[in-house]
């Protein structure tokens, strides 16, 4: 008698991205002259760095800032039973007074009070990529087909002291985004994930320079292997948008084009924490620059020494049936 077949392992797809921007847009010079930036130091972060213009209104609340997009993306879901649990990734540790819970406010505002809701955090950055590989798991391991995950980032800039590292070229912005993960679904298949963190104090492993970009391009070239894959088959890196000069160091030690990696956000939202893969996703999506069968590389830093990893592949085009062909004598 043969042994029993191995169960199928369904994969887990990313069903939907949504991202939403306050209306209020303002220049990196108003920014960082509020800093009382140089100049020269202005230039920098223009000409070097590669910043322009960025959302930012001190007025809207933290909810009002991340509903939107998680609204949208929620409506991909089979119902909001299916819904199963909901992840906020954050950056900073504090993004509201102490007791609330910002995770749990977002699924009873969504209609989802029967999921499980819960904030990640402590990876900085490239805490939505981490939250990205937690709710994977979480659905193998629990859920059945149709069972989904939504995950939530963005948060404000709430103090001068978060927005602007000089040294590091970052200038955080107000910007969200939401992604609905389904076990089984027809959308992008996660193929991967890889998640480093350096265990030396802050200080002393930097997260940008030689150090920084030679662990983030350890981590991308796991979770590529870990894909089945190599770099060439990689369309294109979905960033974090820190700045055009990590980028470019990180593109040269990986040994591929500059235009391989999506940077065209750079300059119209800067650095919105860690939802920044998910808005280059969406950007992309919108524009129906993702090909079908490509693969696609998402990667962020977080400050202190985190880094992530995801890869994804956008299911190739069905191929058409008799019955999708125009008969003979028909108009194309």
């Amino acid at each position: 008698m043969s042994p029993p077949a191995p169960p199928v392992t369904l994969p887990v797809t990313l069903s939907a991205v949504d991202a939403y921007f306050p209306d209020r847009e303002v220049t990196v010079d108003d920014v960082l002259d509020d800093h009382g930036l140089s100049a020269a130091q202005l230039r920098v972060f223009r000409r070097i760095h590669g910043l322009d213009r960025m959302r930012l209104d001190p007025d809207l609340p933290l909810i009002d800032l991340l509903l939107p997009a998680a609204r949208d993306a929620l409506a991909a879901a089979g119902g909001p039973e299916r819904v199963r649990h909901v992840l906020y990734a954050h950056a900073v540790p504090q993004v509201a007074p102490a007791g609330t819970d910002t995770a749990r406010l977002l699924a009873d505002a969504l209609g989802l009070a029967h999921a499980d809701a819960f904030a990640v955090v402590h990876h900085n950055c490239a805490q939505a990529l981490v939250a990205l590989d937690l709710a994977a798991d979480l659905l193998r391991a629990e859920g059945t087909e149709g069972d989904s995950a939504l995950i939530i980032s963005g948060e404000r800039v709430f103090t001068p002291l978060i927005q602007l590292d000089y040294g590091l070229g970052q200038l955080l912005a107000d910007g969200a985004a939401a992604c609905l993960l389904t076990l089984g679904g027809s959308g992008d298949v996660i193929r991967s994930h890889a998640v480093h963190s350096d265990p030396r104090p802050a200080g002393e492993g930097e997260q940008t320079g030689e150090t920084g970009v030679r662990h983030l391009v350890a981590t991308m070239l796991r979770a590529v292997a870990d894909a089945g894959l190599v770099l060439d088959d990689i369309d294109l890196v979905l960033p974090h948008n820190v700045n055009r000069t990590f980028w470019r160091q990180a593109a040269k030690a990986l040994g591929i084009p500059t235009d391989k990696v999506f940077l065209e956000n750079i300059p119209r939202y800067s650095h919105c924490f860690s939802a920044d893969p998910l808005i280059n996703y969406k950007t992309l999506d919108d524009g129906d620059r993702l090909r079908p069968g490509g693969n696609y590389l998402m990667a962020a830093v977080g400050v202190g020494g985190s880094y992530a990893a995801t890869v994804l592949t956008r299911p190739p085009r069905p191929l058409a049936t008799a019955g999708d062909r125009p008969s003979e004598g028909s108009q194309p």
